[in-house]
């Protein structure tokens, strides 16, 4: 396929000076030419090339606390290879499992937790990318550690099995979810002679299966892999830290040119994934949640090299567009479809690119959809003819360079992971690294119109996708996530010749010009810079109806400004169907408003709508010279709509469908959602909300959304670029509009946690989807009260010690699933809790044992850290939360939620911190004894949550009573294993006459001998190869044994809630 630009990659020699760094007299070379940023960025930034070819951004900002970096590979599940599936992502979670220098499994992580850090990797088509964040102080060790990854992995033979299973979870777990059952899908009908169709994610068949049946060893297989393409020539490197430019060259150059230089190892591959074969084809497929999709995916060159131009934004801003003339407005209109979204895929892809649109439908716009396909090519049409529109260029280049001049600082861990992957096109200078995908630098009418040219009937394929289809047969499965689905070759209509009627024709038009578009652009300050800046709002006013709070920017200075308004009433949600209303009014308003203000959010002018804990909560935020009005616009459609009788039955499907998805929830998402319905009120658990889906009428929702308005209380916080004269003008505006009276605040159904006494309970929770493989466990402590401080910083430096011991424990020493985490919520409840979590695919009361067992040994791991690791941790703790806000975004969510929680505890940053610095390591013994610990503490609250998979045996009500947890655990495992012989009372009165004995071996195979008495009788050869399948299972059927031997169950008899 030709290209869309004819361009030479960027020169990425001029420029370049050789330099050496300071200290270890390493050299490099180092762009010496302007890089373009931000006028308010003030972050310096160095940019280098080490003498293996790798390339490194080097990113100094000295207000930050944290560090981060980012490496990325430009090698990813592309390279697969044909036999081994899954082969590049398996290496991505090998990589982090020790290296010759830190040989110990896990040491990484553990360093990166005791400083406040975490890591993560991500594999995708072309690129692996590897990132972690840290407290400054302890960046060059994590560095160190981090560039031994590229240097001298492991790649540890004991470690292939366990994390095999790792991935092996992760695709598991993901059998179920409609995105990635359809990226798959999507990879699978593309052309079988592109690496695009191959399966990325990998599984046991796919890896181990595969090398065994060809007498090969699948460490090997990874080793050669990672030898073949892991090269500093196609590496990049960001690091951001506090620290000088000159150190951070130091580190990068030091640490990071031992990585061997094997040239340009990245993989080419002639062809496109949408080749002829594929084109012009009719897909339907069964989605597993209710849903109803229409995706016109279009062959496109490689779309590298045009990021000067950025023609597919100019159609991406139409395309989407939800304003009278578009796509969208016509099928809205005609009750078809709830959203449209056009975009590229491919931006970093190399050889080829495709473009998307995609439109989330109604069920009779799927039935319609060959008259949305000529809707969406009669669009197209009219585009060409009307050619393309500089005007609409130049606001769109004056937008995104206001947006790029006041630029918000982002996340250190964020700014990296972006900075590393944009580095691996080559097509972009070294001048804009940085402005790359914000500017728009030339006007093509030619490339336009070149892009357009693309997207016609003749250059695409269709996807349909709907959990069922009424006239076609679905019979094809897809290998992997099993995609029923149906191809055909699209009808002559749709392919050429598309006609539009004139009707809709002249009702498809160009977009007029921008009315949000920012008109002044200035900064107010305030009289008087607070140093440091002042922490709380100030409060203009507050009476029976409304309370205004006023936060004037004093430390960002740009032209932003963030407005929130939370309206509270007593019948927001105080029933299932008050709270199931209020969510149906919020989607058919800002329905209602996307068509009057997509303009504003491509100005930058930001609007939500969305209900919250007995409030309706409206939001606008971006430049602040147009939000006043931005909201006035808001507010007056909010206080006089009627509810259209199309609309409404359109939404409350879109309710519906949304309510019932969430049985599909992967078992932990599912889990958290039990897990606040008990320990909050208001909250509706799965059946109450279905049940009042029942009882939704039209003239129910009219008369409920008057009632939400005639009566309320108004919470307001005014923050950015504001004086307090346009605040209380804006506060009077809102009353102006609403004209609500006022409501008794008792009467206000605000949120409240539930207290739950002393004991441990246990909830075993029904199956949401009866094809998931996957169980999950939710264990909760519940430590305090959230208003004590000091129990709260305990909690929360425990949190950050805890989670990667329980990770690296149960998922990459036991293998026990794949989501496996720990962390603390204080925000919402009345009570601390610190809750441990794990979904996979072992039996539920196995996990929650084990997770017991980690417990137990954790606090002798407190004990052993010495003073001095501990005051590390209490240190980079204190360094987090004295990092400087990045944004008037990020000040307004901070005030905004103590303003909405009714706590106005806007230093509670303050106090934490400084009780943090009185916190001991023996503090932290007593704290963990005092809720924790099962034999000392005096108000042991602990709720376990158990969703068992429909695969898995499950005790019966009456055996859970019966039978000790640990009985229950070893019969679990024996089940998973195949192994039913035995029955449950059989395996309890052997254990009941084993158990004394000392010797794990002696049980187990005595347990295997009472295995084979119970088989039919079989030869030899059999009988031998039935008892090495009991021995499979050691590992896990050792361990529940050995629980039993040692009692491990004696905690207090679980009360079944």
């Amino acid at each position: 396929m030709d290209s869309l630009k004819n361009c030479k990659p960027a020169d990425w020699e001029t420029g370049f000076e050789s330099k050496q760094s300071a200290e270890s007299l390493m050299p490099y070379k180092e762009y010496t030419g302007l890089i373009e940023k931000s006028d308010n960025d003030q972050r310096q930034y160095r940019l280098i090339r080490l003498p293996n070819n790798l390339v490194a951004l080097c990113v100094q900002d000295t207000e930050a606390k944290e560090a981060a970096a980012s490496l990325s590979v430009n090698v990813g599940s592309n390279a697969n290879p044909a036999e081994f599936q899954g082969l590049a992502h398996f290496l991505e979670h090998m990589l982090f499992l020790g290296t010759e220098k830190y040989p110990k499994e896990g040491e990484y992580n553990a360093y990166l937790a005791s400083n406040s850090g975490r890591s993560n990797a991500y594999t995708s088509f072309t690129e692996t990318n590897y990132y972690f964040s840290i407290f400054n102080g302890a960046l060059e060790n994590a560095l160190d550690r981090f560039a031994q990854f590229f240097i001298s992995p492991l790649f540890n033979a004991d470690c292939v099995n366990r994390e095999l299973n790792a991935v092996d979870s992760e695709y598991k777990g993901n059998l179920q979810a409609d995105w990635k059952r359809f990226y798959q899908f999507r990879a699978r009908t593309s052309n079988p002679a592109h690496p695009f169709s191959g399966f990325s994610v990998g599984n046991t068949e796919t890896l181990k299966g595969a090398t065994e049946k060809l007498g090969l060893d699948l460490r090997e297989e990874l080793i050669k892999f990672y030898q073949k393409y892991y090269s500093a020539d196609i590496m990049r490197l960001t690091v951001v830290g506090n620290h000088s430019l000159d150190v951070l060259t130091e580190w990068v150059a030091s640490k990071f040119s031992g990585i061997a230089s094997k040239g340009n190892t990245k993989p080419m591959f002639e062809g496109h994934p949408l080749d002829k074969a594929q084109l012009g084809k009719l897909i339907h497929f069964k989605t597993v949640c209710e849903k109803y999709l229409i995706k016109l995916q279009f062959s496109l060159p490689e779309l590298k090299s045009i990021y000067r131009e950025k023609p597919l934004v100019y159609l991406n801003t139409l395309l989407d567009s939800t304003e009278q003339g578009s796509i969208f407005s016509v099928l809205r209109k005609n009750g078809w479809a709830t959203a449209i979204n056009g975009g590229s895929s491919g931006m970093y892809f190399d050889g080829f690119g495709t473009y998307e649109i995609d439109i989330d439908a109604t069920p009779e716009g799927l039935e319609n959809y060959e008259a949305i396909v000529s809707i969406v090519f009669g669009y197209l049409k009219m585009l060409a003819e009307s050619g393309p529109q500089e005007w609409l260029h130049q606001e769109l280049s004056l937008i995104n360079k206001a947006k790029f001049d006041f630029k918000d600082k982002e996340k250190a861990e964020g700014y990296a992971t972006s900075l590393s992957k944009s580095g691996q096109n080559h097509y972009i200078t070294p001048q804009h690294v940085l402005s790359h995908d914000a500017l728009f630098y030339k006007y093509d009418a030619d490339l336009i119109s070149k892009c357009l040219q693309y997207l016609n009937p003749s250059n695409y394929r269709l996807f349909i996708g709907a959990k069922e289809h009424k006239s076609v047969e679905c019979k094809l499965e897809e290998k992997y996530y099993g995609v029923l689905h149906n191809i055909a070759e699209l009808p002559a209509h749709l392919t050429s010749n598309v006609k539009c009627s004139r009707s809709v024709s002249k009702q498809l038009h160009l977009p007029g010009h921008n009315a949000f578009l920012p008109d002044n652009l200035s900064v107010s300050k305030p009289d008087v810079l607070a140093n440091p800046p002042a922490v709380e709002p100030v409060l203009l006013r507050k009476n029976d109806k409304i309370e205004v709070w006023f936060k004037q920017d004093d430390q960002f200075f740009t032209p932003h400004g963030h407005i929130g308004l939370s309206i509270s009433s007593e019948s927001i949600d105080n029933t299932a169907l008050n709270h199931l209303l209020t969510s149906l009014l919020c989607e058919l308003v800002s329905a209602e408003l996307q068509e009057q203000l997509y303009s504003a959010s491509i100005a930058n002018s930001k609007f939500g709508i969305a209900q919250a804990i007995g409030s309706i909560n409206i939001d606008v935020s971006g430049f602040s010279s147009g939000l006043p009005h931005l909201l006035k616009t808001v507010l007056q459609k909010l206080r006089t709509f009627v509810v259209d009788a199309q609309q409404f039955s359109i939404y409350l499907a879109k309710v519906e469908q949304k309510i019932q998805s969430r049985r599909l929830n992967n078992p932990m998402q599912y889990l958290y959602k039990w897990l606040d319905a008990i320990n909050m009120m208001p909250a509706f658990d799965q059946d109450m909300l279905e049940e009042a889906l029942k009882e939704i009428t039209l003239d129910g929702l009219q008369a409920h959304f008057e009632s939400v308005l005639s009566k309320a209380y108004v919470k307001m916080l005014v923050s950015g670029n504001y004086t307090q004269s346009v605040a209380l003008d804006t506060s009077n505006q809102v009353l102006d509009i609403l004209q609500h009276q006022p409501t008794p605040r008792y009467l206000i159904n605000a949120h409240r946690s539930l207290d739950i006494e002393p004991g441990y309970f246990v909830q075993n929770v029904p199956i949401s989807d009866e094809k998931c493989l996957n169980s999950a466990v939710v264990s909760t402590f519940y430590c305090g009260s959230v208003s004590d401080t000091r129990d709260n910083v305990a909690l929360q430096l425990l949190k950050t010690l805890v989670n990667n011991a329980f990770f690296t424990q149960l998922r990459t020493s036991e293998q026990l699933g794949y989501r496996v985490g720990a962390w603390q919520d204080s925000s919402k409840h009345g009570k601390g809790m610190l809750i441990f979590a794990l979904e996979g695919e072992a039996n539920p009361v196995y996990v929650t044992l084990r997770i017991d067992q980690f417990i137990c040994d954790y606090r002798q791991k407190l004990q052993e850290m010495t003073v001095e690791e501990f005051e590390s941790s209490v240190q980079s703790l204190i360094s987090l939360k004295e990092e400087k806000l990045k944004s008037i975004d990020d000040e307004f969510s901070r005030l905004w939620t103590h303003i909405n929680s009714n706590k106005y505890m806007f230093d509670t940053l303050d106090k934490e911190v400084e009780h943090l610095k009185q916190l001991g390591k023996d503090d932290l013994l007593s704290f963990w004894d005092k809720y924790f610990n099962k034999d000392t503490a005096q108000r042991y609250t602990r709720l376990d949550m158990q969703m068992w998979s429909a695969k898995l045996w499950q005790p019966t009500p009456e055996e859970f009573e019966m039978y000790p947890s640990s009985v229950l655990s070893l019969y679990g495992c024996l089940r998973s294993g195949g192994h039913t012989a035995l029955s449950i009372a059989e395996v309890y009165s052997f254990l009941l006459s084993a158990a004394a004995s000392s010797s794990i071996d002696t049980v187990l195979g005595e347990l295997s001998e009472l295995y084979m008495s119970k088989q039919a009788p079989s030869t030899t050869a059999d009988s031998e190869s039935k008892q090495e399948v009991i021995f499979e299972s050691v590992s896990k059927i050792a361990t529940a044994l050995q629980m039993v031997i040692d009692e491990a169950n004696a905690v207090p008899k679980p009360v079944t809630a």
